[in-house]
């Protein structure tokens, strides 16, 4: 049995076995501004990617929340492609004047070039400059 643990050990050490800390960080995304326009809220996401591989394709799935935390819409966005360890911005366009976002849930992610959508989900940092609007996963 202790030899067993020794080994296990060892592969940890020389991250041959990943463990569940270690989740590489795929990419971070910020909600950099917050624009009403023509009733439309225009988001525009700072996305900066941590990976030296270019990501083909993260689409995003967005629930959209008012300031009390009510659901008012579901989005599926698309921030590829993302050439590696570079950053990009984009602007999405939401029904709505702007005061009536409150926070950003990213519910799943629908598409990921760069591996298995669970991973990119746990490979994404997030942040909002937006002080009213709130990013989480």
């Amino acid at each position: 049995m202790r030899g067993v643990r020794h080994v296990i050990g060892t592969l940890l050490l020389c991250g041959l076995i990943p463990t569940l800390a270690q989740a590489e960080e795929l990419a971070r995304l910020e909600v950099n501004a917050a624009e009403t326009a023509n009733n439309r809220c225009l988001l525009t996401f700072l996305i900066e990617s941590k990976t030296s591989k270019a990501i083909d394709s993260l689409k995003l799935e967005l629930a959209l929340f008012n300031p009390e935390n009510i659901i008012q819409r579901r989005m599926v966005i698309e921030m590829g492609p993302l050439r590696g360890m570079r950053t990009v911005v984009r602007t999405f366009p939401a029904e709505g004047e702007c005061s009536q976002t409150g926070a950003i849930l990213v519910n799943d992610v629908v598409a990921c070039s760069a591996g298995d959508p669970g991973e990119c989900m746990d490979g994404l940092a997030l942040s909002s400059r937006v002080k009213t609007i709130r990013l989480y996963k």
